[in-house]
């Protein structure tokens, strides 16, 4: 979970506002589901969610896994069972793909989940900025409007990342995957994201969505900003660093106290960028995916 890396926000604190709460509220909202198995005297539990916009977009019947909960008492094998049990239960009920996002820092998990069949996918560095020092230099950019909406769907298409969740998982092709890309990133423009940004006075073929995270932000007690999704093509080379600055300055003007910034281990350019940008690693997780 990207809170986590905050420093602001002792573990309790997240675990309290955030994570029992939203497992409290998890049966109550639709097509989400609790099962469980018993592996000897101990009970595991599964906490998924059926993907209705994924489904009906690929045409295979999807789910994520939000959280599995267990005892310290359950043992490597008792916990590999339960995952064989609940993929068994998947297949019941005709999912054919699900995926989840676990903390590097659970490898019992983790190492159950791989035993059980489940691949590792991409490996996510969870990044935090405390906008607290700002880049000097400033960049023209501008919140995209709708009119931009299609040309923000072709940078998101056109500008693979073979290391992202959808391009590195054998259940999509590549060709999947861009297009899916290229509708989220429409979406962002659409409502989805609270701001994308694009270079001002530049062809856009480039962007930046971010969320400011407001029910989240509520339950934490902080204001906060999340890049949901970016993209740069080859003539707005090198515009991603100066969006990524412009989205500090964003949020800290709204009254952001932390930015956040997920991406892959191996985006070295991103990585790259974030520290020069004055971003701090705070965790590393791991997603994991399973097929019918």
């Amino acid at each position: 979970m990207p809170y986590a890396a905050i420093p602001a926000l002792p573990a309790e604190v997240v675990f309290q506002r955030f994570v029992l709460e939203r497992l409290h509220q998890f049966p109550q909202l639709p097509q989400h589901f609790i099962w469980q198995v018993a592996v000897g005297e101990e009970q595991v539990q599964f906490f998924y969610k059926y993907l209705p916009w994924d489904t009906a977009f690929f045409g295979r019947a999807m789910a994520r896994l939000h959280a599995v909960l267990f005892s310290s008492r359950v043992s490597l094998a008792q916990l590999t069972a339960a995952v064989q049990q609940f993929a068994q239960h998947l297949t019941k009920t005709r999912q054919q793909h699900c995926y989840c996002e676990v903390a590097t820092a659970d490898p019992l998990l983790l190492t159950a989940l791989g035993r059980a069949g489940w691949a590792t996918i991409e490996t996510r560095l969870q990044y935090y900025h405390p906008l607290t020092q700002l880049p000097a230099t400033r960049y023209a950019v501008r919140a995209a409007t709708s009119a931009d909406s299609n040309a923000v769907q072709r940078v998101g298409a056109t500008n693979r990342n073979p290391f992202d969740r959808f391009h590195a998982d054998p259940f999509f092709s590549p060709e999947e995957g861009d297009v899916f890309l290229g509708e989220y990133a429409a979406a962002t423009v659409r409502g989805y994201a609270d701001v994308v940004l694009v270079p001002a006075q530049e062809v856009v073929d480039s962007f930046l969505a971010v969320s400011y995270l407001t029910p989240d932000a509520h339950l934490l007690g902080l204001p906060l900003g999340r890049v949901l999704l970016t993209a740069v093509g080859s003539r707005n080379q090198g515009w991603h660093r100066q969006l990524l600055s412009e989205t500090l300055w964003h949020l800290k003007e709204r009254g952001s106290t932390w930015a956040l910034l997920t991406t892959q281990a191996t985006n070295r350019a991103v990585v790259h960028n974030c520290e020069l940008l004055g971003f701090r690693l705070g965790g590393v997780t791991q997603i994991v995916s399973w097929q019918a």
